[in-house]
């Protein structure tokens, strides 16, 4: 079977009667109207109007839950530098994978002066924004009013919709607890290589020019932090105006595969058929069959029970493909085969 290098899958939310991610507010006419992030996208012609969650957002949510359900320390973003008037010009982390786990799966960076070096990781979790799913996104608004001591009330308005969003991504396995500082793109300051030399082992890379730094229990770090990704995936929490619209974004559908190469394969996987949502499983096998050779698991599939149209076929794939279980049941499994 081939190596375990990268963790890919999807996620399907269900986002009914919500607000996740707003865009502050309408223009014109609806200037006192708050409304959602959408984007257009022909379907039979006509530009629908499609709900999303951008990356930034959701994968916010992520880092917050994963820090949460495991212990973790955040790694907080804050000011480093400011503007001779007192505004913040720099942002970072705290640009340690070594003791934030946060930081070794979500990267980070930090631009340098002349005098200063520049600190760049780039993220070993990859994905996509969320989108509302085809045949099933609806956009509505949300008339009301602020009812004052004295005056006329002060209406206002907010726009939502009724969806289901996908996502996909990829967890570059294989680069967690590895480091490389490639002349002007370095993964770890001089400071943090100092204060933990004893941990690494040191690679000499093209020709001794630049350096690889591995953790020395790097194997044992990559299983708990991947794990503690998944994790965070399992319990998603998170969103704008939950007051008001009030949503589970913890993921009802979840599916998994460890793979060799990088490839983000289980994208549109999702379609609107009648009042539920449902897994293309033609679309499905044909992954499994063209990237066999590339698998390095089953097919995790987690479903939330009377969530998916098609439930029982879902139930019925080939168990030497598949696994079928819920989204933390296919988490706790995947965990105690491979991340253990």
């Amino acid at each position: 079977m081939a190596n375990l290098n990268n963790i890919t899958g999807a996620l399907l939310i269900d986002a009914t009667s919500a607000f996740l991610n707003g865009a502050g507010l309408g223009s014109g006419e609806d200037k006192n109207k708050v409304i959602p992030k959408t984007f257009k996208e022909k379907v039979n012609g006509r530009a629908e109007e499609v709900p999303y969650v951008s990356a930034q957002s959701w994968r916010r949510w992520l880092r917050d839950t994963t820090n949460e359900e495991n212990s973790w320390s955040p790694s907080e973003l804050r000011g480093i530098k400011e503007s001779e008037k007192g505004s913040t010009t720099k942002i970072a982390t705290e640009l340690n994978p070594i003791e934030f786990p946060e930081d070794d799966l979500f990267g980070y960076m930090k631009s340098g002066s002349k005098e200063e070096e520049s600190i760049q990781r780039t993220s070993p979790f990859k994905t996509s924004i969320l989108k509302g799913i085809r045949n099933m996104r609806v956009v509505n608004n949300d008339e009301a009013f602020v009812h004052l001591k004295e005056g006329t009330p002060l209406p206002y308005s907010t726009r939502f919709y009724s969806t289901h969003l996908e996502g996909f991504f990829n967890l570059e396995y294989y680069r967690l607890g590895v480091y490389d500082n490639l002349g002007s793109h370095q993964e770890l300051s001089k400071e943090l290589v100092e204060k933990h030399k004893d941990k690494f082992d040191v690679t000499d890379l093209y020709g001794g020019k630049f350096k690889r730094y591995t953790l020395k229990d790097a194997e044992k770090i990559r299983k708990t932090h991947a794990y503690g990704l998944l994790k965070g995936l399992a319990f998603l929490r998170g969103g704008a105006k939950q007051a008001a619209f009030g949503s589970d974004v913890s993921p009802k559908v979840l599916i998994l595969a460890g793979m060799e190469s990088a490839n983000p394969v289980f994208n549109n996987l999702f379609v609107g058929m009648g009042e539920k949502p449902a897994l293309n499983l033609d679309t499905l096998k044909q992954i499994a069959t063209d990237y066999k050779d590339k698998l390095a698991t089953p097919i995790y599939i987690g479903i939330r029970a009377g969530y998916l149209q098609n439930e029982e076929e879902i139930k019925n794939l080939d168990n030497t493909i598949f696994v079928v279980d819920s989204p933390i049941g296919v988490v706790h499994k995947f965990n105690e085969k491979y991340l253990k």
